[in-house]
């Protein structure tokens, strides 16, 4: 029996934002946050453990590892792994740079939920989305 639902983690070192992010995507058919990490070192040590989710919605800004760090540790060491980058910021040219370095999407800290959910099937792997 295939396994439609879309796997996630929420990686963001603000609690609230990373909580509200859980909440809106619990809200969305064939999705489930398997964990939430304040940064990237923390969601790295959940991949080692072997809890590896089909894409990672994670903030740009954070401590210990941020954002793009963690992009190129990902992309070498769990490349079948999908980024979403969450930032407040939106120039071109660190959006291009992103995904020069392997992000799989972008989506701005006040995007509304159906570009939430939008980016996700977007970045998902093409046989979960095509099961949903």
């Amino acid at each position: 029996m295939s396994n439609p639902t879309i796997r996630l983690a929420v990686v963001d070192d603000h609690i609230l934002f990373r909580k509200g992010l859980r909440a809106l995507i619990s809200g969305f058919a064939g999705m489930e946050v398997l964990f939430e990490a304040g940064d990237g070192q923390e969601l790295l040590e959940h991949l080692d453990q072997g809890t590896v989710p089909d894409v990672i919605l994670m903030d740009l800004q954070m401590p210990v590892l941020d954002g793009l760090q963690t992009v190129r540790l990902l992309r070498a060491q769990y490349p079948s792994v999908r980024v979403v980058i969450i930032s407040m910021h939106d120039e071109p040219e660190l959006i291009d740079s992103l995904h020069t370095e392997g992000a799989h999407g972008y989506l701005l800290k006040n995007a509304n939920p159906e570009e939430v959910r939008g980016a996700i099937m977007a970045a998902a792997p093409s046989a979960k989305v095509a099961s949903l």
